[in-house]
């Protein structure tokens, strides 16, 4: 039987080169939390599909958005789509789920300027601790014998941040199993059999598993857990970051050397990358936050999208704006918001021109997503976890 991975060894794994040292970081929460509930083998498998899942925006931070309007947390990992629910590879409504109440377009300054507003009233935090939950998906070529269809490998997760250094901050992760990426290719998943564990032999072998994992979970040290840019960052210089839009552009482009690899080496595609980061992924300040949406606002290429609908069917306005990369093409990076509370809920990220380990992938088409589904500070103790590392 293989040995159950650290926790905290596998958060180090999934960590991004650049970032090293110190060793106990990572990117961003789909890569990190991948790793975590996988086993020894199959880590080693994930490890080597690191180029196939840098496009999606982990490389800023190891956590999902903190700035998501709360809901109760009731469960270790967020609820499985299985097949028959699969994943949606288009902006619209889930399936069977009823229409909400329509909401007026916005032009993308006007977006983001609202959401600033809505954050600048949010209340302030409380409790002993932030908790995150977030559900990662990363599109996954399937090779049959009719041909090659997509699969999407999700990851849930839950961040439990202590307030103070007295109590101990927690990860709860859990692969929350592979689904099909649209109705054809659930379609061409079972005439292929409706495999339980699909082998994916490039560009190293693992086994794709379609039922969820265990859960898994660890204490960690949160004052290493965070990124900005292609550089550590602690939560003190988080809390320090300026909340004028102007002073956070300063401060943030004081930390550009050029990007590469899996990040923009346009100067205007870096900020707006790092951006929306700092929106979606960072423990960040409400007035922090504000500031961002502010200087999103006044940054050139980023357009309104109107009325979508995220991977779990909630409404929002979406922003988006071209990121490219040399490792892995051009994609289109999405961010919705839910207008009425300023709150981010989700990134994707969809291929214009890919090219490297994205080839494979049609333009136009969903290759990575972020979805954050809770996020709030409350003075409930982190869940008991049965598996431990």
């Amino acid at each position: 039987m293989s040995r159950s991975p650290n926790v905290v060894d596998l958060l180090a794994k999934a960590r991004p080169a650049r970032l090293d040292p110190p060793p106990n970081g990572a990117e961003h929460t789909a890569r990190a939390v991948a790793g975590i509930m996988a086993n020894d083998s199959a880590a080693e498998g994930r490890a080597a599909l690191d180029q196939l899942r840098r496009p999606r925006r982990r490389r800023v931070a190891l956590l999902g958005s903190v700035g998501v309007a709360a809901a109760a947390v009731t469960a270790v990992a967020v609820a499985v789509a299985v097949p028959g629910a699969a994943p949606r590879n288009a902006p619209d409504a889930a399936p069977g789920m009823a229409s909400p109440a329509p909401q007026r377009p916005m032009d993308a300054s006007r977006l983001l300027l609202v959401a600033a507003e809505r954050s600048d009233k949010a209340p302030p935090a409380g409790g002993r601790y932030l908790t995150i939950q977030t559900e990662s998906g990363f599109a996954v070529p399937i090779e049959a014998a009719d041909g090659t269809y997509t699969m999407f490998d999700r990851s849930g997760s839950q961040y439990w941040l202590a307030r103070s250094s007295a109590a101990p901050s927690w990860v709860i992760a859990q692969s929350l199993g592979a689904a099909p990426a649209t109705p054809s290719d659930e379609a061409a998943w079972r005439r292929n059999g409706s495999p339980a564990v699909i082998r994916i032999t490039k560009p190293k072998p693992f086994d794709l598993q379609i039922a969820p994992g265990k859960v898994h979970g660890n204490t960690v040290d949160a004052a290493h857990l965070f990124a900005l840019g292609d550089r550590n960052v602690s939560q003190a210089q988080l809390d320090a970051l300026p909340t004028d839009p102007v002073a956070l552009r300063g401060a943030l482009l004081s930390r550009f050397d050029g990007g590469g690899s899996d990040m923009p080496t346009d100067r205007d595609q870096w900020l707006l990358t790092v951006a929306a980061h700092v929106v979606i992924d960072l423990p960040v300040s409400n007035e922090v936050r504000a500031a961002a949406y502010r200087m999103l606002a006044t940054l050139p290429r980023v357009r309104g999208l109107g009325v979508v609908h995220d991977m779990h069917g909630r409404p929002g306005q979406a922003i988006a704006f071209t990121q490219d990369s040399p490792g892995n093409g051009r994609f289109e990076v999405r961010l919705i918001i839910d207008p009425d509370t300023g709150q981010a809920l989700a990134k994707e990220m969809r291929a214009v021109e890919p090219h490297g380990p994205w080839s494979w992938i049609a333009p136009g088409t969903l290759s990575t997503y972020q979805l954050v589904l809770v996020s709030k500070t409350t003075n409930d103790n982190p869940p008991t976890v049965d598996v431990k590392n």
